[in-house]
């Protein structure tokens, strides 16, 4: 009977029931059920059939003896979906919608479920209006109920970015209004459990891989808010934005010597195809070949990696870069993009150089 107090407060939570109203129900005093919740005493045990047809779940399910196997079942749905995700699978958001139904108090998959759908229906050509009460519905229950910060956080996350999609589509200030709400309830980078891993006092093997993480996350960052700077709103020029790469990709390199970029490897590739695409559209086609043959190498380079590779730049030696694994392929992704494979694409090249010898050969290369 462990289970059964941290289970009568699961269910009473997830059911939006007060104690009081519990109490009410069964006939016993509102103290009474905050001393189950508390493990201090348990309910009669002839009371137990009330107290689980009141949440409409079975005995063996309020004393927690399901546990372990639900628990299974629940890693087993956390599992597919990491790898049908990884294939790019419509399936994977099946077997969700089946996982959060079976599972409706069950904030892993909920949240995933979440990302799941901000990303299938939130996109280019959908109307990402049309899902706005069932993500409110879904944020609300996580950030009200699930007390795993974690969670709490990436779905605050997905939340955002939905309403800074909705707000750059429709222009309509309230989307961007609780966009801001949800952004300035969320930590600062000083906050975070990376950073903070660093600060304190862990055992030394701890301490040295809370440093590697941190300083490949930071590195990754560093990327990405450059990127997100000068390319907001087209406000910068070419030259500026070459300049601004260029300095980036020097950073990165004398971070990584060793060529080995870890989590910045995709990062990096797209880094050397934004500067193929930038040269390109400057009217210098030597260069802009130049990185994009760079690129497609770096891309057959990432995808022929081993699954753990070994650090030996000063700053990331002793530590090991895990593969991602992704849908497609970094070869199969680059070509997409140099063929303007897309609605919108992120490397629109000129088509004199999409005709070049030289060009076609960097195709060759992501075959």
């Amino acid at each position: 009977m462990i289970y059964i107090g941290e289970n009568i407060r699961k269910l009473r939570r997830e059911n939006d029931v007060t104690q009081e109203m519990l109490a009410d129900h069964l006939g016993v005093t509102f103290q009474s059920v905050s001393k189950w919740e508390r493990g201090e005493t348990y309910p009669d045990i002839t009371m137990l059939p009330a107290i689980a047809s009141f949440f409409s779940v079975s005995c063996d399910e309020l004393l927690g003896t399901k546990a372990a196997e639900n628990e299974k079942r629940i890693q087993s749905y956390i599992d597919t979906y990491a790898d049908l995700r990884t294939k790019d699978s419509p399936y994977v958001f099946e077997q969700l919608t089946k996982a959060v139904k079976e599972f409706p108090g069950e904030y892993r998959l909920l949240v995933r479920y979440l990302e799941l759908l901000l990303m299938i229906k939130s996109g280019q050509g959908e109307d990402s209006e049309a899902i706005i009460d069932e993500v409110e519905r879904i944020y609300g229950s996580i950030i009200s109920r699930c007390t795993d910060d974690m969670i709490r956080m990436w779905a605050k996350r997905l939340v955002c970015m939905y309403y800074n999609t909705l707000s750059h589509k429709t222009k309509k200030d309230c989307h961007t209004q609780r966009m801001l709400d949800i952004l300035h309830g969320m930590p600062n980078m000083l906050d975070t459990r990376e950073y903070i891993s660093t600060l304190v006092n862990l055992p030394e093997d701890e301490h040295y891989e809370a440093c590697f993480k941190a300083l490949d996350r930071e590195m990754l960052l560093l990327m990405s808010t450059v990127s997100n700077k000068i390319f907001y709103r087209n406000h910068f020029p070419p030259e500026y934005q070459i300049q601004a790469l260029e300095s980036c990709k020097n950073i990165v390199n004398a971070f990584y010597s060793d060529g080995n970029y870890g989590s910045c490897y995709r990062s990096v590739i797209y880094l050397l195809g934004n500067l193929g695409q930038l040269y390109g559209a400057t009217g210098d086609s030597e260069t802009a070949l130049k990185y994009l043959k760079e690129c497609a190498l770096f891309a057959k380079k990432h995808d022929s990696l081993p699954e753990e590779t070994e650090h030996n730049g000063i700053f990331m030696q002793g530590s090991t870069y895990k593969k991602a694994k992704y849908g497609k392929t970094m070869c199969e992704r680059m070509k997409r993009i140099f063929l303007n494979d897309y609605q919108q694409s992120p490397y629109p090249l000129p088509e004199e150089l999409l005709k070049s010898e030289e060009f076609k050969e960097i195709l060759d290369i992501l075959n």
